[in-house]
């Protein structure tokens, strides 16, 4: 019995180091379609604005204090640039009800779609919230950013994103 163990061991040690190693993490260069449901009750399909228009991709929820931080922010931002840049928001494993109540608090008009079970978070490799894809009319993603967006921030993101459009 004594052998045995020292073999199993090793037999167990070996077997990790020839599995592979898990791939990196990386976030998709372009936007991924999808579609779903909007809070208001219509449909959202994504390749609408793709090689349309700029888009800001929220992915947020109403249990993250870091969301509530950001949202005004966004709100502003979208009226704001509403003729030049498309704002969608992504409610992540939110109950309706409570998604909905987020919106009414903060006064959000831009489009908000649910995302129940992450997939849509899952397929762009959200790993938190609040996190912000900035996507041109060509459909490639040009920035993300991790956490609250502050004005001065946002505003900075906004204006690469326009600025990309131009040069094109």
């Amino acid at each position: 019995m004594r052998r045995i163990a020292p073999l199993a061991l090793l037999l167990v040690l070996a077997s990790f180091s020839l599995a592979e190693p898990a791939p990196p993490y990386r976030p998709p260069s372009k936007a991924i379609p999808f579609y779903g449901h909007l809070l208001d009750g219509g449909r959202f399909d994504l390749a609408d604005y793709l090689g349309q228009t700029p888009l800001v991709l929220n992915f947020w929820a109403s249990w993250c204090g870091p969301c509530r931080q950001e949202a005004r922010t966004l709100e502003i931002a979208s009226k704001r640039y509403r003729e030049r840049v498309a704002f969608v928001g992504v409610s992540v494993q939110d109950p309706s009800e409570s998604a909905a109540a987020f919106v009414q608090e903060f006064g959000l008009t831009f489009p908000v779609v649910q995302d129940g079970a992450a997939d849509v978070a899952w397929a762009y490799r959200v790993t938190g919230l609040p996190t912000t894809f900035f996507i041109n009319d060509a459909g490639e993603i040009v920035a993300i950013h991790r956490g609250p967006l502050y004005p001065q921030r946002l505003e900075r993101y906004l204006q690469i994103l326009l600025k990309g459009q131009e040069e094109r």
